[in-house]
């Protein structure tokens, strides 16, 4: 499950809106937001893409894609 809150703390904090994070993954606004509020899992190959593009750390990562 995806901690949204954080994840979308750093996605602010980072001054990146929902629109950029969801062209930089190839999805639409709504698949964005259908996998921000866990209806869908983000797939390995867009976690490694918001990885980059927000320059997460590894901490970060695991605390927002695979705490439970």
């Amino acid at each position: 499950m995806t901690d949204t809150h954080m994840l979308m703390s750093l996605v602010n904090e980072k001054g990146v809106t929902k629109v950029a994070l969801a062209a930089h993954l190839g999805l639409s606004r709504q698949g964005l937001d259908n996998k921000l509020n866990n209806k869908y899992e983000f797939k390995q190959s867009e976690i490694e893409k918001i990885t980059k593009f927000l320059g997460l750390t590894k901490e970060q990562e695991r605390c927002i894609f695979f705490a439970a």
